[in-house]
């Protein structure tokens, strides 16, 4: 039910329009220059990208920088022409008419139009930061992507059948990944505009053509004006995300305190807010009621047909019907399945025997090459498939090791979104490769750096305040004894 809150309620901002507002609002923000254009769409993607699944604001985003290109590749086709032919036009009004024609249909011929290779690598650099910041998005909370959903329902799996809890919920989980979700996106913005635009541009602080610069914003404005000012539904939804973001922080807090306490464990969990602000959409109006509208003096009395009409809600039961991506509930029911099956059959526990050979390294060695291997088989694997089987192989590896399994299985479940490399990597990824500004050689060369940039980061994260939130270094006393409990038993029986 979490997880059908989350993907419902990015169907109500979707239906409204508002990632577009936020996106334009955004971008004239940042500015129109390229470095902080690309900046400007990372933004508002990485924001979406924290609340609802990576796919969907990607698909939310692309229309938005396929109006920007497009506006760039006129402002180009234009400039071409001007530089062009502004020298040899005193030379054409002396030749004949046959001439003048030639001449005409030579300027507009579409070889004129071709992009320059600026262009093209704006192409490249704005599909990219906005399928990468969709990517990176997704780790910052737990409702972003489906490998989350899947990594929590696992360890609060493996912590009840040792009577605990896990401790991994939206706050803790916001605590320890959005920062790193963050400071992965600064990285991954200096990168791209290093790779594409050269050192020069990341390092200009010009404002670079002012005619350019000031006919994009113009496009965006206008876009804007189309909008109109913001909406009844849109300040509703808002509203009902500031309440639905309120009550997830607030219902647990590290301390020991939160709402949540005030009920029974079983009553609440993270699926509860998102529950009651689901049914809330569907009731609450899209309109303002008319009883607070005012009314003209001169006629005190409302037309009967626009007083009575029915207003729709927010969100109504057809557009979850229509749009509600149904395949990644099957996905994520499908992750538990795996995951289930492994650990009843056994083979978690033989695969992490397997893997005991990392035992004899350091803890942050270790972390380092599992994480970097993890990154590696998610470009060629489901993220869901990979992490419902890691997370029962993991959990053993370190309980055999003494360690506390959310030192593995956190990070392994951030590197699974790492799948920058490869098209068919992640829907974003094939998305903007559909597209066709972007080759594979263009996606393998700025993805195998930026996944190191990643790793490095993610492993620098949960070795410090990661472990600092989640007592990552301290393995609970539970486990421990009946761990000594079972080698006991082993070494009994021989």
């Amino acid at each position: 039910m979490f997880s059908f809150s989350c993907l419902s309620f990015a169907l109500c901002i979707e239906k409204w329009h508002l990632h577009r507002r936020i996106a334009i609002k955004t971008l004239l923000c940042m500015g129109t220059s390229p470095k902080w254009l690309t900046l400007g769409f990372m933004l508002p993607t990485w924001f979406l990208s924290l609340w609802i699944n990576n796919t969907s604001a990607t698909a939310m985003m692309v229309p938005v920088v396929m109006a920007v290109l497009d506006q760039l590749h006129k402002l180009e086709a234009s400039s071409i022409e001007l530089n062009t032919f502004e020298e040899p036009a005193s030379e054409v009004i002396s030749q004949n008419n046959d001439q003048k024609q030639a001449i005409k249909k030579y300027i507009d011929n579409e070889a004129f139009h071709y992009p320059n290779k600026e262009y093209k690598q704006m192409c490249k650099l704005l599909n990219l930061c906005v399928c990468y910041s969709a990517s990176l998005g997704g780790i910052g909370s737990i409702t972003g992507s489906s490998t989350n959903l899947i990594m929590q329902g696992q360890s609060d799996a493996i912590f009840e059948s040792y009577g605990l809890q896990s401790g991994v919920n939206f706050l803790s989980w916001f605590l320890c990944c959005c920062p790193v979700a963050f400071l992965c996106l600064i990285l991954m913005w200096l990168w791209l505009v290093f790779h594409f635009l050269g050192f020069r541009e990341l390092t200009s602080w010009k404002c670079g053509d002012s005619v350019k610069n000031e006919s994009l914003k113009a496009v965006l404005r206008t876009h804007l004006e189309e909008m109109g000012s913001l909406s009844f539904a849109e300040t509703a939804i808002i509203g009902h995300f500031i309440i639905l973001l309120s009550l997830w922080l607030s219902m647990k807090f590290p301390g020991g305190v939160g709402w949540s306490l005030w009920f029974r464990p079983e009553f609440v969990n993270n699926s509860t807010p998102g529950i009651i602000l689901l049914l809330s959409l569907f009731l609450f109006p899209s309109e303002k009621p008319k009883i607070f509208c005012r009314q003209n003096a001169n006629n005190t009395s409302l037309d009967e047909n626009i007083l009575y009409r029915p207003v729709p809600a927010l969100l109504e039961w057809k557009n979850i019907q229509d749009h509600y991506p149904w395949g990644t509930w099957c996905l994520l029911c499908g992750g538990y399945a795996i995951a289930h099956i492994c650990q009843e059959s056994g083979l978690s526990l033989w695969i992490a025997t397997q893997l005991s050979v990392f035992s004899n390294m350091q803890p942050w060695i270790m972390l380092f090459i599992l994480t970097l291997i993890i990154s590696f088989m998610t470009e060629i694997t489901s993220n869901a498939a990979m992490i419902s089987i890691l997370c029962p192989i993991l959990a053993e590896l370190a309980l055999s090791m003494q360690m506390n399994p959310l030192y593995l299985l956190l990070p392994a479940t951030l590197a699974c979104s790492l799948a920058f490399m490869l098209p068919v990597a992640t829907p974003p990824n094939a998305i903007v490769f559909a597209i066709g500004h972007i080759k594979v050689k263009d996606m393998v060369k700025a993805g195998l750096v930026l996944n190191f940039l990643c790793l490095i980061m993610i492993n620098i994260a949960t070795n410090t305040w990661m472990t600092a939130i989640l007592d990552l270094n301290v393995i609970p006393p539970v486990m421990n004894r009946q761990l000594n409990l079972s080698h006991a038993f082993v070494n009994t029986t021989k």
